[in-house]
Order: C-alpha cells, then structure tokens, then sequence
C-alpha cells in the first residue's frame, strides 16, 4: 500500500459557519495502481489532493505515505520533494523556457546537474514520443501538448504517486485519450500509483478502481 487515508475531516468556515467538506474519509492506493475519484465541481476533490500533498491542512484523520504517519509540515515537504508527482488542471508550465527547459526545472530542483536534466528530459521525451516538440515553447503548443509534457514533468524524477486535478478538463477527446493511454503507460513503466481527481467518465478505462466523492463521503 502505498497510500492510506483514514477518517479524513475537513472543514472550512463560510459567512461565520463551518462547512463540512470531507466527512471521516477513507480510502487507499496501492503500488502501481490508477485509483479515480469522481466528483461534482465543489464537491472536495482538490481539497482532498491538496490536502495529501500537504498544501492544506486537515482537521483530523490519518495520511500514511509508504505505511508511514505523515504528521509534519516537514512529513509532507519530504514527500513532494521525494516521492510526489503533481498535475494540474492547468499545466503550469513557464512560457519563457522550452519543452526541454521545464521538464529539467524539476530534476535540478531536487539536486540534479544541468547535463543530467537535459539528458533525462530528452530521454523520457523520446520514450514517449514528444520528441519532436522538445525545443518548442509552451505558446506554440496545442492544449493537449501542453498537458502531456506537464505530466512528464511530474514523472521525470520517478515519484512514487503522483496527484492529478482534473487532467483532462480542457482538452477535446482526441487529446484526453492521449493523456489517459500516458498515464497507462507511466503507470506499467515506472510503477507509479496514480490518483487522479476528475468527473470525466473516459478515466474509467485505464482505472483499477473508481471511488465516488458526495457529500463529504466516498462511495
């Protein structure tokens, strides 16, 4: 197991009342598994992956990361810094360098030489056929271009799971079919686990299990 949430709470105060957005929580993802969890816009799914990326804190409940307790701002640095690959709905990639240049940022963040970025970007490029696009800037390439070298970028340091927020939210169905048969592959290369946080059926296809989110509560 390589995630585990247990009795997760989280509230937010609005207009001076509490409102209950995650509800005694519980779920898990093992080794190399693709878990969805679906969910209706303001329903607590980005709270949720923020939440286990340490971004926002809970109120109560337990994260286990590897059967360890994460407990520390700290706990969770070491996670992100570590073992954790994020996607965004937005792929948040810097117009002002190359394709190459962002996938890089992230490795040498973590102490990798420059050569060695540069080779591993173009590496893990050409093994998933971006290769043509490598010295393209971000504001030449299609929506779902884009989103493909984001996730890239989220693998290149070969995390041990990796979050994604609504991937495929803002590209057509040609390109979401590119993404989904990405995450497969990336899952069966690296022995990556995935949770991926979405309301698009199509995910359904490459997912070994769907967890419905409602009301505070999975189903």
């Amino acid at each position: 197991m390589i995630l585990e949430v247990k009795d997760l709470c989280k509230t937010f105060n609005e207009n001076q009342n509490k409102c209950l957005i995650l509800n005694n929580l519980s779920f898990s993802v093992l080794k190399g598994e693709i878990v969805s969890i679906y969910g209706a816009s303001g329903s607590g799914k980005t709270t949720l992956l923020n939440i286990i990326s340490g971004l926002v804190e809970f109120d109560s409940g337990i994260i286990k990361f590897n059967n360890n307790v994460l407990n520390e701002k700290n706990d969770f640095h070491r996670l992100r810094k570590n073992h954790l690959g994020i996607v965004f709905q937005e792929n948040n990639l810097i117009n002002e360098f190359n394709v190459v240049e962002n996938i890089m940022l992230p490795q040498m963040i973590n102490g990798s030489a420059k050569e060695l970025a540069y080779q591993n970007s173009r590496e893990i490029l050409k093994k998933f056929s971006l290769q043509d696009i490598e010295n393209k800037y971000p504001t030449v390439l299609s929506g779902g271009e884009k989103q493909r070298v984001s996730i890239l970028r989220a693998v290149v340091n070969k995390p041990k799971l990796i979050l994604a927020d609504e991937p495929s939210g803002s590209i057509d169905e040609y390109n979401k079919e590119l993404i989904f048969n990405l995450f497969k592959e990336i899952a069966i290369e690296f022995n990556t686990s995935l949770l991926i946080a979405t309301h698009d059926n199509n995910v359904s296809k490459i997912s070994n299990n769907i967890l419905n989110l409602s009301k505070g509560k999975l189903n």
